[in-house]
């Protein structure tokens, strides 16, 4: 029986697999080749050892490991990613100590499911997104110290829109930047408008010197990261809870002088 070596099957797959995924370029980790695509042809570009490519009706599925997708400035690595193609849509699904990673964030969870059209990506438990706004001047001034602090978001889900940069997380979520600390069962991230959405029994906490320490009882809260400003709705029929810091009276000595 005749035996293949490793650094002869593997160019040959590649080969194969850059036929069949269409506009898709799939690269191995090792040759370190690149292709060109056609003008105005945007393309997928898959790294990783390939453990299985099939076809399943009009679907090709082909299994990675160690593997990393880049869609322009956006990249998936994972232990193991499973591409589905059809039609030039691709969907990959990502396990294995998944991380997501673009200009602005970067995303972590137990699994990650993105599709190339549209550009969109669903994670799954224990999510964690870190998102730091770009430095940038605003009516000739700089953006506040808080809009230029990392926004950190966990969630039980987060589904994110990487082409417009919008994120919707869903359950337990928290949202910690600087010294605040927010808590609601939903919320959106703009990074493009660098605004937080958070809806349903929010409250929020603030450390440090912040005179407001506390908030409860409120239904929506929309904060500003460039303009450090905080819009608070109440819950129906119910008032908002505000705790400020006081600074006390200079205490008069014993005697009365």
């Amino acid at each position: 029986m005749k035996r293949w070596h490793a650094t002869r099957l593997l160019p040959a797959l590649c080969a194969l697999l850059a036929l069949t995924l269409g506009t898709v370029s799939l690269l191995a980790a090792q040759n370190g080749q690149d292709t060109k695509p056609a003008a105005g042809t945007k393309r997928l570009v898959v790294n990783g050892d390939v453990a299985d490519s099939k076809k399943i009706g009009a679907i090709r599925e082909t299994t990675l490991a160690n593997a990393k997708v880049t869609h322009e400035d956006s990249t998936f690595i994972a232990q193991k990613i499973v591409i589905q193609s059809e039609n030039d849509v691709h969907t990959f699904t990502c396990t294995g100590s998944p991380v997501f990673t673009d200009t602005e964030a970067r995303i972590t969870g137990d699994k990650v499911v993105g599709q190339s059209t549209p550009r969109y990506a669903e994670f799954t438990g224990n999510v964690k997104m870190v998102a730091t706004p770009k430095k940038k001047e605003k009516e000739g001034e700089i953006q506040s110290k808080l809009g230029s602090e990392p926004t950190t978001i966990t969630s039980n889900s987060l589904g994110y829109d990487y082409g417009k940069k919008l994120a919707l997380a869903k359950g337990n979520v928290v949202v910690v930047q600087k010294n605040r600390t927010i808590w609601a069962d939903e919320g959106t991230y703009d990074q493009n408008a660098e605004l937080i959405t958070l809806t349903g029994n929010v409250r929020m906490k603030n450390a440090g010197e912040e005179e407001l320490k506390e908030m409860t009882n409120a239904q929506t809260v929309t904060a500003s990261l460039q303009d450090d400003w905080v819009h608070v709705e109440a819950k129906e029929g119910e008032k908002v809870e505000f705790i400020l810091d006081v600074k006390d009276e200079e205490q008069k000595p014993a005697g009365g002088k």
